[in-house]
């Protein structure tokens, strides 16, 4: 689960141009 939501984060940061987003 926490690996498929961390997916999910960075597919999502990448749209907005984010590295590491801590915030969610």
């Amino acid at each position: 689960q926490c690996g498929k939501f961390l997916e999910e984060v960075q597919q999502i940061a990448k749209e907005k141009g984010q590295k590491c987003p801590t915030k969610v």
